[in-house]
């Protein structure tokens, strides 16, 4: 194998699944002058992306902020008068209230600060502490005739109003007997939330009448003491059927989905009680609800959802988000993993085309349903011979199937799915392969895909590694022991 080493790019992208700070994102890359990548922090979770070429000689490091305000969308007023409308409900109905301030460098006011685990900063949401540690940790790669240069430079995306997934906890609180929020920090005891500063106005409206109706109907919240109750968690997910809005914060008429946590076995199946609750949520929305799911759950553990406990109710089945490029769907089933921030992920997608040599042959693993991949084999200008998809989780394969199956047909020949894990089938699928998108969980590369990334066994069609993470740590790990090979 020929020792040259293998160049490595870095992107820093945030994954926003977990936490309501905003965050940071980074892009090394090699070869040419950095514009490429997108990185979004949360509290507890910050991607980041790593591009390695082999036989290149620079490389150059560009590093985007997301996090703050950024120029005003045509449709950001209306956006803004819902939110105030929505703050005066919550004014009205809550013991705190929340109210939410847009101000220079994205802070804003929440109520629920700092009692609220969400959100690490709101005061100076840009500069988050994982934004400086990764900061140092590119500016103290060792430079060589193959890695050199450390320009930044800095995306600014909104602070309030972009997430587009949010999972909330039910159970009492001091103020209701039934209440949808987040645990206060350190603790399991609820913080009550109204409205969220983040979140879309979509999942907020859909949450304020999820818990309206369970009140009405006369629902019992989870109780984590004893295992009763019957209503654990909802999820929501907010979507646009607008063409073009990949960046479903900027549609003030996204739709939602929305998925019921049932503590229940799931050899119960379905109840009439559930579908009735469900059935009124829906007629509620107006519409604006556009699919119900349950998920039977009662072990007692941290998990929110049983993986094998999935139901759809009624409505529509998935979401989807578009690609920022070419408008291609991408669908998702409520199990699925998603990006919450939609402005960040898609300013990731816009930038990785610029890695990928044209008429590459792709491999992703730990593809979820397959957006990068895709985003990848719909973009014309990149003609890429092929892109197979490697995930460990069979359930993926219908949402994978519908998105490929609404591809052209010269497309749909380029794609194809494998249900295994990563490091089980690495060596073989890294053959005929001339780029790896890698995008582990918070954990990381496995020992074993480590292993075989820095071994002389390593196919030499291999030439481009990129490499999204949810988690700073992982990341500096794997890549450091990827350069200390010297193959990359």
């Amino acid at each position: 194998m020929d020792a040259a080493r293998r160049r490595i790019a870095r992107d820093v992208e945030t994954d926003d699944d977990a936490r309501h700070a905003d965050a940071d994102a980074r892009v090394t890359r090699a070869h040419r002058v950095a514009d490429a990548s997108t990185t979004t922090t949360r509290v507890d979770a910050q991607s980041v992306v790593g591009i390695a070429r082999r036989r290149e000689v620079k490389c150059g490091m560009s590093t985007l902020l997301r996090c703050g305000v950024v120029e005003r969308r045509p449709d950001e007023r209306a956006l803004r008068r819902r939110v105030r409308r929505e703050r005066s409900v919550a004014r009205g109905s809550s013991r705190r209230g929340v109210r939410v301030v847009r101000a220079e460098g994205g802070s804003f006011e929440c109520g629920h600060f700092p009692a609220c685990a969400g959100c690490a900063n709101v005061t100076d949401p840009t500069t988050p502490e994982v934004l400086e540690r990764a900061v140092e940790y590119f500016a103290n790669v060792p430079s060589t005739s193959r890695t050199c240069g450390t320009t930044h430079a800095t995306f600014r995306g909104a602070s309030t109003g972009w997430r587009c997934k949010a999972k909330l906890a039910v159970r009492t609180s001091p103020t209701a007997a039934l209440a949808l929020g987040l645990f206060r920090r350190g603790t399991h005891e609820l913080e009550p939330i109204e409205t969220c500063a983040v979140s879309h106005p979509a999942i907020n409206d859909a949450a304020r009448i999820v818990r309206d109706v369970c009140v009405d109907v006369g629902v019992e919240p989870y109780d984590e003491g004893d295992g009763s109750g019957e209503l654990r968690y909802v999820q929501i997910v907010a979507y646009s059927e607008t063409r073009g809005a990949w960046n479903v914060s900027t549609d003030v008429d996204a739709s939602t989905c929305v998925a019921l946590v049932w503590n229940a076995p799931v050899a119960n199946g379905l109840t009439d009680r559930m579908r009735a609750v469900c059935e009124e949520i829906a007629s509620r929305s107006h519409g604006r609800i556009r699919g119900m799911w349950v998920n039977l759950q009662n072990a007692k553990t941290n998990s929110i959802f049983d993986p094998v406990g999935w139901t759809h109710v009624l409505g529509e089945r998935m979401t989807f988000l578009e690609t920022p490029q070419n408008e291609q769907r991408v669908y998702y089933l409520p199990g699925s993993f998603m990006q919450a921030n939609t402005e960040a992920y898609g300013e990731l997608l816009k930038r990785l085309p610029s890695h990928v040599p044209k008429g590459s042959r792709v491999l992703e693993m730990f593809a979820g349903v397959g957006s990068i991949g895709y985003s990848l084999v719909t973009n014309e200008n990149l003609d890429v011979r092929s892109v197979r998809f490697v995930e460990s989780s069979s359930a993926v394969a219908e949402a994978w199937e519908r998105t490929r199956d609404e591809l052209p047909e010269e497309m749909r020949a380029k794609v194809s799915l494998r249900v295994a894990k990563a490091e089980r089938v690495a060596e073989e699928s890294t053959t005929d392969c001339d780029v790896l998108v890698v995008d582990p969980p918070r954990k990381g590369l496995d020992a074993k895909l480590r292993a075989l990334l820095t071994s002389d066994s390593l196919s030499d069609d291999l030439q481009t590694l990129i490499y999204v993470s949810c988690d700073l740590n992982s990341f500096m790990r794997d890549a450091d022991e990827l350069m200390d090979s010297k193959k990359w």
